[in-house]
C-alpha cells in the first residue's frame, strides 16, 4: 500500500479530527448514499413502467411492419408477403387491411379503425386471440363477425351475440356531385377483447379480411383480393428488428418498413426523456454531497497545513500529496455508492416481493408500482457518483500539493 492511499484511509478512521469537518464528511457521505439510492429506485420505477408499456404495445403491435410508401395500398402483397416469410428470422406473417369506420348500434354511433385481418396469421402475430374476455375470437368462415374492444362495447351498450352496422366512408367523395348512398354492413359481435390500452379498447374493432375489402372498396366497383394496407411482422427474436428493417428496405425500396419502436416513437421518446431529466435531478443530490466533500477536504487543507509541509520536507512528492486527497474523495464516493446502491437494491427487492407501494386499480391498470432492475443502471449510477465525488477532492488536492514546506513548518 503507497503511502497516499494508507494516509487517506488513516484519516477517515480517525477520530481526532476536527468536529465541524467530521460532521461536514458524515453529510457528504449521507448525500452520496441517498443520492444513489435514490436514483436507482426511481429509474428502477421507470424500467418498470416502460417494460409494462412496451409490453402492451407489442403484444398488440407486430415487431416489423410493411406498408405502401406510396398509395393508399401494397403493390402485389402476395409477393411481398413471400419474401418477407422467406427470412430467417421471420416467425409469422399476415396481410391487413385498416380504415375509418362508423360503428352504429342502438342509436348510439362511434368513429373507429376497422381493421380486417387473418384470424389464422393474426393468432401467430398478436395476442388479440388471448386478450378475449367475452365471447371467441374470429371464425375465419364467417365474414358477418366483428371483434370490439371492452371499453368500445361499453359505450354502445353492445354484448356478445348483439347486431351492430359499420358504415363506410368509401367513396364519400361522390356525395359532392350526385346522389350518394354509403356502404353499410351488419356484422354479430362474436367476441370482445380487453388489451389494457384504452386506445386499442375504445378505437379498435376486428374483422376478417374479406369483409373489411368489402367495406373500403369503392361502391359499384369489384373487391379485390389484393386489397391490402400492409404486412405485418413477427419475429424469433424482437432485438433483430432494426436488422430485419434493414434487410426489408433493401429488398422492398418501394415499401415502408416500421418496427415496433418507429410505430410509437414519441411515446418513447418522451418515456426517454423523463428518463434522462430523472437522472440529471437526482444526481443534483449526489452533486450537493460532493460539494460539502470539496469544503470539509477544503478545510482539512487549512487544519493539516503544518502536517502536509512535514510531508513535503520529508520527500513526499506534489503528485503524492495529491493523491492522498484524490483517495479522500474517491473512498467517500466508493463507499457511499456502494451503500446507495444495496439500499436501493433492498427497496426494489422489497416492492418486488411484497408490493408495499400500491396503486388505484381505479385509475392505473396494474395493482402495485412496477419495479425492474439493470444491472447496467446500477454500473452507470455507481459511476456517476464515483466521478462526481473524485472531481469534488480535485481542488482541495491541487491546493494541498502547492503547499510551500518551509513556510507550513514555519509559522504552523
Amino acid at each position: 500500500m503507497s503511502y497516499s492511499s494508507f494516509i487517506a484511509l488513516r484519516y477517515l478512521k480517525s477520530k481526532r479530527k476536527m468536529a465541524s469537518v467530521s460532521i461536514i464528511s458524515l453529510i457528504s457521505l449521507l448525500g452520496v448514499i441517498v443520492g444513489t439510492a435514490a436514483l436507482i429506485v426511481v429509474i428502477s420505477v421507470f424500467n418498470g413502467f416502460q417494460g409494462i408499456v412496451t409490453n402492451i404495445l407489442v403484444n398488440f403491435d407486430p415487431h416489423v411492419r410493411v406498408t405502401a410508401s406510396s398509395g393508399e395500398y401494397l403493390s402485389n402483397p402476395e409477393r411481398v408477403l413471400a419474401q418477407v416469410s422467406g427470412l430467417r428470422e421471420v416467425r409469422s406473417a399476415a396481410m391487413f387491411l385498416s380504415g375509418k369506420a362508423m360503428l352504429v348500434s342502438g342509436g348510439v354511433n362511434r368513429a373507429v379503425n376497422i381493421v380486417g385481418i387473418v384470424p389464422a396469421g393474426n393468432e401467430r402475430i398478436s395476442s388479440l386471440s388471448q386478450s378475449v374476455a367475452l365471447g371467441s375470437f374470429l371464425d375465419p368462415n364467417r365474414d358477418d363477425q366483428i371483434l370490439i374492444g371492452l371499453s368500445l362495447a361499453d359505450a354502445l351498450g353492445s354484448v356478445v351475440g348483439d347486431t351492430v352496422a359499420v358504415i363506410s366512408p368509401a367513396g364519400i367523395e361522390r356525395s359532392l356531385t350526385q346522389f350518394y348512398q354509403p356502404k353499410v354492413q351488419k356484422f354479430v359481435v362474436a367476441g370482445i377483447y380487453q388489451s389494457q390500452n384504452k386506445d386499442y379498447d375504445g378505437y379498435y374493432a376486428y374483422v376478417n379480411l374479406p369483409a373489411a375489402q368489402y367495406l373500403f372498396s369503392s361502391p359499384g366497383s369489384p373487391v379485390l383480393p389484393d386489397m391490402v394496407n400492409g404486412i405485418d411482422v413477427k419475429l424469433w427474436d424482437i432485438g433483430k428488428s432494426n436488422e430485419v428493417k434493414s434487410k426489408l428496405e433493401t429488398m422492398l425500396p418501394g415499401d415502408r418498413v416500421e418496427t415496433w419502436y418507429d410505430l410509437h416513437r414519441d411515446l418513447y421518446q418522451m418515456m426517454t426523456i423523463e428518463r434522462v431529466v430523472a437522472y440529471i435531478v437526482l444526481s443534483l443530490i449526489i452533486l450537493i454531497a460532493a460539494f460539502n466533500i470539496l469544503g470539509s477536504l477544503t478545510m482539512t487543507v487549512i487544519e493539516k497545513r503544518r502536517e502536509i509541509g512535514v510531508l513535503k520536507a520529508m520527500g513526499a512528492t506534489q503528485s503524492g500529496i495529491m493523491k492522498i486527497y484524490l483517495f479522500e474523495g474517491l473512498l467517500v464516493g466508493l463507499l457511499g455508492s456502494v451503500l446507495g446502491l444495496l439500499i436501493g437494491f433492498g427497496v426494489g427487492e422489497a416492492q418486488i416481493k411484497y408490493q408495499l407501494f400500491k396503486l388505484d386499480t381505479n385509475v392505473y391498470i396494474i395493482p402495485t408500482l412496477p419495479v425492474s432492475m439493470h444491472l447496467s443502471d446500477f454500473i452507470v449510477i455507481g459511476l456517476i457518483a464515483l466521478v462526481i465525488c473524485s472531481l469534488a477532492a480535485l481542488y482541495p488536492a491541487k491546493r494541498a500539493s502547492r503547499v510551500d514546506p518551509a513556510d507550513a513548518v514555519r509559522w504552523e
